[in-house]
């Protein structure tokens, strides 16, 4: 039935003389696959519901002369995943898609097929397999996912000293500050607040990654296991950050939104 109402709607449009507007239907329409998913696109939705930001992630494609292109960038630890414009392989049969990404003796296969894009919307059914030395450990169940091409780019906007505070619609969440300062060559540096003031925190390491509007941050304090957080950027007005992270608690998704004001530094 939609497809019939589509096909009347543009005979209408076309009876009235709108023959520019036709022509530019007509070549939406004509464009290949690879064509259409062109652009840089963040996984937020599964099955109609958020994703946990642990789970995101942002996968580019471009066209490279006649050849589909993608790179991904994400931060998975639970299969230990930290990629930042990864080379991914692609496949194009028919109206499916595979993306195959390697790291190390881990490879990740995603199957996309019932792919639609509209607009700044991408949505398709995605089948995730993981194998490791060749065998596989693991396979997702199949999911209907929801992206968002995202037009931002914040590796820039967030090199410096971000000073602010954590807050949550978690039901008895107090405000936490915080102090990160994110240096140009992908490290950072941790704080806490002692003595009235910003001490520096001792880590074995802490690095991040931006691509788009999701970064993506990890660190290990000595003797202690490594952590991880990823969020996704908002916005920055008036040297304003915020950013914000979707976590589960007790079975309920509860956004954290953090809220802090950037200053250089140097590094």
């Amino acid at each position: 039935m939609k497809r019939i109402l589509m096909v009347l709607a543009a005979t209408v449009i076309c009876g009235a003389s709108l023959f520019t507007s036709c022509n530019k239907d007509k070549e939406d329409n004509n464009q290949t696959l690879a064509e259409q998913l062109v652009g840089k696109w963040i996984y937020i939705e599964a099955d109609g519901q958020r994703v946990e930001t642990a789970e995101s992630s942002v996968t580019t494609f471009a066209l490279e002369g006649s050849t589909l292109k993608a790179y991904t960038s994400i931060s998975l630890q639970d299969y230990g995943l930290w990629d930042h414009n990864q080379p991914t392989e692609v496949t194009i049969d028919g109206d499916k898609v595979t993306l195959t990404m390697h790291q190390g003796d881990l490879t990740t296969v995603e199957e996309m097929t019932d792919i639609t894009v509209s607009g700044d919307e991408l949505r398709y059914t995605s089948h995730y397999t993981f194998l490791r030395g060749g065998e596989v450990i693991l396979e997702e169940p199949i999911y209907q996912l929801r992206c968002t091409k995202v037009h931002d780019d914040y590796s820039q906007i967030i090199v410096g000293r971000c000073e602010g505070t954590v807050t949550s619609d978690e039901p008895g969440f107090e405000p936490v500050p915080f102090c990160v300062e994110y240096l140009a060559d992908g490290t950072l540096n941790a704080y806490q607040f002692m003595d009235g003031q910003w001490q520096a925190v001792a880590t074995d390491f802490a690095e991040y990654f931006v691509d788009g509007t999701l970064l993506c941050t990890r660190w290990q304090y000595p003797g202690s296991t490594e952590q991880r957080l990823n969020v996704i950027c908002l916005s920055f007005e008036n040297g304003t950050l915020v950013t914000q992270q979707t976590a589960e608690r007790n079975g309920h998704l509860y956004t954290y939104t953090y809220t802090s004001t950037v200053t250089q530094v140097n590094g």
